[in-house]
């Protein structure tokens, strides 16, 4: 089994935006905020003392060793994990039912991750269920129409672009009317062009959500040059934490009511 050795491994929070930053009304309710979190492995902590806070409106680049320590994070993030110290919250809200709702992690190996053989065609039928949409034949040929891969239906999953790939499972993982985090976890693994992903994630981010990328320092590192000279991202040391900042504001007053607002700009797929 991998563990993560802390001893000689240093992360860091890499926090890319846009040069417009979009301010929301109660952005700092959707915060994510992890605050000294570690999770248990088999001998020693899979990943320990992470720290960081992603906003909304941003796309967060968390450094993390591959394998389980992406998986073991992303878990903590989302909620689905006890922790061994720390916590996660999104704004105050900060039991483990609160985190589930909010965030749909993406690509997760193992965990949320398609099987490769699996048709394109089920994938996205899988994951517009996931997200609480119409999820016939009609609702998924439209989705593929709308993205050019109609002539990709039946194909298996794996024969897509990776870059495609990540992109379309951030997409259909934003649909959902309650999230507010995207969180996607090795995305480097696949091989293909970053640029790609990260674009979208980069899209999504713009509509108000907040995305955490969970990546390998390398990947992380070269993410601004990939994008072109773009600017070079804020650096947060993550290790012993800072006491992590307090949310001015409680929960969404109506997460619902704000929902369209902070979904990605896709179009509307029929009933099947």
């Amino acid at each position: 089994m991998l563990e993560l050795d802390t001893t000689t491994y240093r992360m860091h929070t890499r926090i890319v935006t846009e040069t417009v930053v979009i301010h929301l009304q109660g952005w700092n309710q959707r915060t994510v905020v992890v605050d000294d979190v570690s999770v248990a492995g088999t001998h020693e902590p899979f990943v320990e003392h992470v720290s960081f806070t992603a906003p909304p409106g941003a796309v967060t680049v968390v450094p993390t060793d591959p394998g389980i320590p992406q998986v073991a994070l992303a878990l903590a993030i989302g909620g689905r994990v006890e922790l061994l110290r720390g916590r996660v919250r999104i704004g105050a809200g900060a039991d483990l039912a609160d985190l589930q709702l909010r965030t749909r992690l993406v690509d997760v190996a193992d965990v949320t991750a398609p099987e490769d053989t699996i048709a394109v065609k089920a994938v996205v039928q899988e994951e517009l269920a996931l997200a609480e949409k119409p999820a016939g034949r009609a609702a998924v040929a439209s989705f593929l129409a709308a993205h050019e891969l109609s002539d990709r239906a039946g194909h298996p999953w794996e024969q897509l672009p990776a870059g495609v790939r990540t992109s379309l499972l951030l997409e259909l993982g934003a649909l959902h009317p309650m999230v507010r985090v995207l969180v996607l976890a090795g995305p480097e693994r696949h091989g293909g062009d970053h640029t790609v992903w990260f674009e979208t994630c980069r899209r999504l981010a713009q509509t108000g959500l907040a995305v955490v990328v969970l990546t390998t320092a390398a990947t992380a590192a070269s993410l601004p040059a990939d994008l072109g000279g773009a600017e070079d991202p804020v650096v947060a040391s993550v290790g012993a934490p800072d006491a992590a900042p307090e949310p001015d504001g409680g929960r969404d007053p109506d997460p619902a009511s704000d929902a369209a607002a902070h979904a990605p700009n896709l179009p509307k797929e029929p009933s099947a």
